[in-house]
């Protein structure tokens, strides 16, 4: 009886946001929902953009492990570090094969083969159930979507054939839904939560398949405008700046448990990278309130909202310059701290200034790695290092040049042109007000794909820092 009643209510809340943001065919309509493209949204539900992008992300994942497991980095063995060649000379098929199964990658693979595979048979039913004159979603056509969500908890709770890589990857969940600022955060729980602010937008569309669920529960086939309406409720800020929060409390809590090592304070760069996670709630907030002031005035009606829309023009302007503050911030941070290149540092701009080479060539080693990422915390004796060889390396504007760059220098620079334009777009997706509009929900599936894209190539240099800061060259 309690759970009926609470359904009820949920169901008046979202009755209720879609009644605040429809209107009678003799009112004024808004243009807002003139701009909606329905079309799209019935031909791929919320609940198959959430398991696709989960699938890519898998593989992303995996694809990451692969590639780092090749560079001589285990990051599943449990057992203590362990000796890898930080390059192998071979390629052959047979070694990547052993890679991608060491590493863990190859579950990973087989995990996102198995979403795709479900959510197509799922999404092929669910078209062969809609309304063949409108095309509009029938009950048993969304009883499909509710089938493919279910099929997905199922697939993720019930143990098979990747379920040691499934539990791996809920016991970080767990870390990171820790609520305490007195947690040591290891280098798995970074990466882990860096990874799920890239599913931000995708959390907007798990709270509109869980409206979905709750209608059909009570045998009620979900129009397109209550789905529309429900962009505007604030559960989608909220599931959308939940990552966010999650790297915030990371950040505050390395700060306190960091120790000053001979200096009375500690260092303050979590604090500052706290910063940079904090900046990303404004561009959320301020986008959430835009959607919410009323472009239109009902005939007859009192103007309740008068005071918002004098205050539409700031909070524009406010928005504006939260985008440009995140997204510049964001860039910065990953080109000099999380990836370790002195391309935008001062130093750098003012040796070019004067005319100065930016690095002197000095030696340098390439090491083989011990190391453990996932299961070591973020020290410095995390990691063992031992020595391979020895070369010179020509200046560079990347790092100095007794820092390794694994990698050709091209490969930094499309990464870093990349990491800038994919900043931007998905500063832009993360604003809500913006996601009625025509061109953005065609481009919804491509920039949330490409901002997965842009996060595997993320880890990859992210971690590669990483080892080269532990090298102690």
């Amino acid at each position: 009886m309690a759970f009926r009643s609470r359904g009820v209510l949920l169901l008046s809340i979202c009755a209720g946001a879609y009644a605040q943001n429809s209107t009678a065919p003799e009112q004024v309509i808004d243009p807002a929902w003139a701009e909606y493209d329905a079309s799209f949204a019935q031909f791929l539900p919320p609940i198959f953009r959430v398991i696709l992008m989960m699938a890519l992300g898998i593989a992303g994942f995996g694809a990451d492990l692969h590639i780092l497991q090749r560079w001589g980095m285990n990051l599943w063995n449990a057992s203590g570090p362990t000796r890898l060649p930080l390059h192998r000379a071979t390629l052959d098929p047979v070694s990547l094969r052993d890679a991608a199964k060491e590493s863990g990658g190859q579950a990973l693979y087989i995990l996102s083969a198995a979403h795709i595979a479900w959510v197509f048979v799922c999404w092929a039913l669910y078209r062969l159930s809609i309304d063949p004159l409108g095309g509009g979603r029938t009950l048993i056509a969304q009883g499909w979507e509710v089938v493919a969500l279910l099929g997905l908890v199922a697939l993720w709770m019930i143990p098979g054939p990747f379920w040691a890589v499934q539990r791996a990857l809920m016991r970080l969940a767990s870390r990171l839904f820790t609520p305490s600022l007195q947690q040591t955060i290891q280098f798995s729980d970074v990466i882990a939560a860096d990874i799920l602010t890239s599913f931000a937008k995708v959390l907007g569309d798990v709270w509109l398949s869980l409206v979905i669920l709750l209608y059909s529960v009570y045998g009620i086939a979900v129009d397109e405008r209550v789905l529309w309406a429900q962009q505007s409720s604030i559960a989608v800020p909220l599931l959308i700046s939940l990552p966010y929060l999650i790297r915030f409390r990371q950040c505050l809590s390395e700060y306190r448990t960091s120790s000053p090592l001979g200096r009375q304070t500690r260092s303050t760069r979590s604090l500052y990278n706290a910063l940079k996670y904090a900046s990303a709630f404004p561009v959320i907030w301020l986008s959430a309130w835009q959607r919410k002031t009323p472009d239109t005035q009902v005939p007859g009606e009192p103007n309740h909202h008068a005071l918002y829309v004098s205050m539409h023009g700031m909070i524009q302007v406010l928005w504006l310059a939260a985008v440009l503050f995140n997204t510049l911030f964001s860039f910065w941070w990953d080109i000099t701290n999380d990836w370790g290149l002195d391309l935008l540092l001062p130093s750098t701009f003012m040796g070019l200034l004067r005319g100065q080479s930016p690095h002197l060539p000095a030696l340098h080693r390439r090491a083989e790695s011990r190391t453990n990422i996932l299961q070591a915390d973020d020290t410095d004796e995390a990691v063992e290092m031992e020595p391979r060889s020895s070369h010179a390396r020509r200046g560079s504007m990347l790092r100095l040049p007794e820092k390794p760059l694994p990698l050709p220098t091209a490969v930094y620079y499309v990464f870093i042109a990349i990491n800038l334009v994919l900043r931007f777009t998905w500063s832009l997706k993360l604003s809500s007000h913006l996601q009625y509009l025509v061109e953005w929900q065609r481009g919804l599936l491509m920039l949330e794909a490409l901002e997965l894209v842009r996060r595997s190539a993320w880890v990859l240099l992210r971690v590669e820092w990483e080892l080269v800061k532990r090298e102690g060259v």
